[in-house]
């Protein structure tokens, strides 16, 4: 699989704000874009193995993926477990994590051509549709990014959560690290002078359309910043340890199809993956300014 170059045109409103991810990334132009194989049309995650290599999840299938960065193919896969609907995987030291959608997480050990399953256990969280992991390596825990929401009232359908648990105590004690509110975000995102888009509702109401349904999340290892894409209305959220919004970034469709995977490399470079939809799935790359 071959690597090229792209250029193209994006909405201002990624540039706003010097702080901003669009500060420290250009994100309408990727340096590189990694056209994956086949086999991983439905990728729906990836994690950094080192500077030259990330691994990736294939959605329904319990394998993991090797791509070699310098040389645009797949190197090793490893099969761990029975097909399933796996979501998320981050690596941890020499070890990986994967996520079923339902909860069970998959703690993998690689040895020689075998992956090794050296624990399982179930995620104890109110959310039922579970879609991503990443790693924040400065508090040893791992993030976890629900994409389902709580139903209820109004305030437990506007709250957005990412969880993280120890990977020392197998997932006990699990819950949430970063709780906002959709509403509050839009109205941070507004002072902040990002343009929200809206839909019309039934009744002829114009409303925010943003939705902020988690696909996966990464913490900038320069910035420490948490960032978290939702793939439904291809959404780059940058938050700070406290919830602040940082910067929002609307991703443009013909460039981010369908974004389900984010991580940054040792180096600093952030990656963010799309699922096939109506394209061949890829692997964006952007280098730090």
């Amino acid at each position: 699989m071959g690597v090229k170059n792209i250029l193209c045109i994006v909405s201002p409103i990624l540039l706003v704000g010097a702080t901003s991810l669009g500060a420290w990334f250009d994100l309408a132009k990727p340096v590189r874009i990694y056209e994956l194989p086949a086999e991983l049309t439905e990728v729906s995650a990836l994690t950094d193995v080192d500077d030259h290599t990330v691994a990736c999840l294939q959605d329904e299938a319990a394998t993991i993926y090797f791509y070699d960065l310098v040389r645009g193919a797949v190197t090793r896969k490893f099969s761990f477990a029975a097909p399933g609907d796996m979501e998320g995987l981050t690596r941890v030291g020499d070890t990986y994590y994967a996520l079923r959608s339902d909860g069970l997480v998959y703690h993998i050990g690689l040895q020689g051509a075998r992956a090794t399953v050296l624990d399982t256990f179930r995620l104890s969280l109110p959310e039922q549709n579970l879609e991503g992991l990443g790693y924040d390596e400065e508090r040893g825990m791992v993030l976890v990014s629900p994409k389902d929401i709580i139903k209820g009232t109004p305030g437990m359908r506007d709250r957005r959560v990412i969880h993280a648990f120890d990977p020392a105590r197998r997932g006990a004690g699990a819950g949430p690290v970063l709780v906002i509110s959709v509403s509050n975000i839009i109205a941070q995102a507004r002072e902040l002078g990002y343009a929200i888009p809206n839909r019309t509702t039934e009744n002829g109401r114009v409303v925010p359309s943003l939705k902020l349904r988690f696909s996966s999340v990464a913490v900038d290892p320069v910035s420490d910043a948490y960032c978290i894409l939702s793939a439904a209305d291809r959404t780059l959220l940058v938050l700070d340890r406290k919830g602040d919004l940082i910067s929002l970034h609307m991703l443009p469709e013909h460039l981010y199809p369908k974004p389900e995977g984010i991580t940054f490399l040792p180096s600093g470079a952030l990656l963010i993956s799309n699922e096939g939809k109506g394209s061949k799935p890829n692997i964006l790359r952007f280098e730090r300014r």
